[in-house]
């Protein structure tokens, strides 16, 4: 079957030998992103990334691919251009694409920076629906050199603790993990992760691509230096560099027994240490189905 020209079209993380994803679609309602974040790979294959702009004809487009796609199919929004992008708040697309969602059995799996996404709790409490929310540092300065236009540590803390409350299952991407940045604080970015209801963590190093690599070099020229050497002597899958393998192997291993210490599900991606993972899916999409009480009757 062609997905030709289909704005919700199956998951395809660049065929990698390392994604342990279950079988999904990948939608989003933009291209490109606002919150301008260095360390993005989505640059180096979306023209012109950081110019965020909304897909024409979406919600026609979302219509027909509804009614394409099978019965309880699981949506990933979004894996490339963040759903929740400042634009949003303007322009409600992603809102008005929930609204479609509402008339259909699907699941939903949200992945964003963005707090905007408390907008829509509405909406959340009638959809069979997770969000994992990415935070890279509890220091919102090394945040803001980072993540320049996304919203602050711990605004994202608070919406997550925000939908927790509102029985909507929640968890977190520590994601990417840069060495000599903020690998140094993660114990504590996961007990506030837990006290905001988080139930699962996504972990992942820092995989550049020639573009996002240039640009954490410009604006951290000492620790890019250092990180460097480690690179030289890791390994090239795809178009993405990889620290060393024993090196990766002990960061994750790190985070996943942090996460057993505090009662989280841990999952690592694109790392190739399945051996590590505690849950049923690696990118929370398992949460989903653990909501019992807010099943979709359609």
């Amino acid at each position: 079957m062609s997905f030709k020209g289909y704005v919700i079209r199956p998951f395809d993380p660049w065929r990698s030998r390392l994604c342990t994803c279950p079988p999904k679609y990948s939608f989003d309602p933009y291209t490109g992103c606002e919150h301008g974040c260095l360390y993005c790979y989505a640059s180096s294959y979306i023209k012109d990334f950081y110019n965020c702009r909304p897909k024409k004809d979406l919600l026609k487009n979302v219509r027909r691919d509804l009614k394409r796609i099978p019965i309880d199919s699981l949506i990933s929004m979004s894996n490339s251009s963040d759903p929740y992008t400042p634009m949003e708040a303007r322009l409600g697309l992603t809102r008005a694409c929930l609204k479609e969602f509402v008339n259909h059995r699907i699941r939903l799996l949200i992945i964003t920076k963005g707090v905007i996404v408390l907008r829509d709790i509405d909406l959340l409490k009638r959809l069979r629906c997770a969000v994992t929310m990415t935070i890279t540092t509890l220091d919102k300065a090394l945040s803001k050199r980072l993540e320049p236009h996304a919203p602050t540590p711990n605004m994202r803390l608070n919406a997550l603790s925000t939908l927790s409350a509102n029985d909507i299952p929640v968890g977190m991407r520590l994601d990417p993990i840069i060495p000599f940045l903020n690998d140094d604080r993660i114990e504590e970015l996961l007990k506030e992760a837990k006290n905001a209801g988080v139930r699962h963590i996504v972990a992942s190093t820092f995989k550049p691509r020639y573009d996002s690599w240039r640009r954490m070099a410009d604006e951290f020229p000492e620790e890019m230096d250092k990180l460097g050497r480690l690179f030289r002597v890791g390994e090239r899958i795809g178009r993405s560099w990889y620290l060393p393998r024993e090196f990766r192997f002990k960061l994750m291993k790190n985070v996943a027994e942090i996460c057993k210490r505090l009662g989280l599900t841990f999952a690592c991606c694109r790392e190739g240490f399945p051996q590590l993972h505690t849950a049923k899916t690696c990118d929370g999409s398992h949460l989903i189905d653990e909501v019992r009480s807010r099943e979709n009757p359609l």
